[in-house]
């Protein structure tokens, strides 16, 4: 089955449309593995490490079965790499969907519009239809997926889940076809009832929040350090399935309410609303402390940090905020950090 890759640092993109038009959604994720080559061509080293990477990746070749790409206005870099892209991609189907970042009614109606838009580029290039009926059966699909990973999601406050183990889950959930995403979250559902809290009681609880963390091993360096990750602010965790789209509405204007209503991602400002969104989670969860990691010039979650810093700070929440490069070498330098970290809280 083909598929329509999403180019999105804010996972707002309306994933329902995909799969009315008969393709799998496939988010694109870095590779720390790699090291930035073709790309030094087009984009400076001092931008954003994460989305050079995925443009390094592009440009060197992606999965032979997608068959185009919708980037969505997740951040300002992702909004303007996107001419790059269009330059150096050889795709048939290329489409920037703008996600306001203002959250009112003549945002609504442009996002509608945009949505719109899109629906009419794919059925015109692929010779679909992307009917409301069909709008409408993804809804419930990927609702049901939103359902299933909150459920799941409980599990690592219990201790029965480890925090990269999930992380590893709605990753893969985000690039296979859905109706097996479904299969697949109802079988480890299952798993995770007949199973006891395993984790050790020492570990501290961690709220992890910040750039597009899409690396697992990242997390499980983490957790190896003595943390339990048990609640994130993420776009590969929490923002993915934050609610549910409302099924009794006008399918193209229930999606677009859906994510101008979800909190605010990372990569958005302001920074209180974000902030608000962080407090509750840690003091639902009870965590012992906020880590909240940036990749190297991620410059909405470098800008947050201060105010974040002060905020938590007031609350005698512990926090921490750390910079990383996007390479598994890198994680090994920030040990001292982490372990001053936890026996801090």
């Amino acid at each position: 089955m083909k598929k329509i890759g999403i180019f999105d640092s804010g996972v707002e993109t309306p994933e329902e449309i995909i799969l009315a038009a008969g393709f799998i959604s496939h988010r694109l994720f870095g590779d720390p593995t790699i090291e930035p080559d073709k790309v030094n061509e087009h984009i400076p080293p001092t931008h954003c490490v994460w989305t050079r990477n995925l443009l390094e990746q592009a440009i060197r070749g992606l999965d032979k079965d997608i068959v185009g790409i919708i980037a969505t206005h997740g951040c300002d870099r992702t909004n303007r790499e996107f001419d790059v892209w269009l330059k150096c991609i050889n795709l048939d189907f290329m489409f920037f969907l703008n996600s306001p970042l203002k959250r009112n009614k003549i945002s609504l109606k442009f996002f509608i519009d945009d949505m719109k838009e899109l629906i009419a580029q794919l059925e015109d290039s692929f010779s679909v239809k992307v009917s409301s009926e069909k709008i409408k059966e993804a809804i419930k699909l990927m609702n049901k997926v939103r359902s299933l990973l909150m459920e799941i999601s409980e599990f690592r406050s219990k201790m029965v889940l480890k925090g990269a183990e999930f992380h590893a889950l709605v990753k893969k959930v985000q690039q296979i076809d859905k109706n097996e995403a479904v299969k697949l979250l109802e079988a480890k559902l299952e798993e995770l009832k007949t199973k006891k809290a395993t984790i050790n009681k020492k570990y501290k609880k961690i709220l992890l929040t910040g750039s597009d963390l899409d690396d697992t091993e990242f997390l499980e360096y983490i957790e190896n350090l003595g943390f339990q990750i048990v609640i994130d602010d993420l776009g590969v965790g929490t923002k993915y399935f934050w609610n549910k789209v409302d099924e009794n509405k006008e399918p193209i204007e229930a999606l677009a309410k859906y994510h101008l209503e979800k909190p605010i991602h990372s990569t958005k400002f302001p920074s209180y609303e974000r902030f608000d969104v962080i407090k509750k989670l840690a003091e639902s969860y009870k965590v012992d402390g906020i880590i909240n990691v940036a990749h190297k010039f991620c410059e909405p979650v470098l800008y947050d940090h201060p105010y974040l810093s002060k905020k938590f700070k007031e609350l005698a929440i512990p926090y921490l905020f750390i910079e990383i490069e996007y390479n598994r070498e890198s994680y090994k330098q920030l040990a001292t950090r982490f372990e001053a970290f936890r026996e801090i809280i």
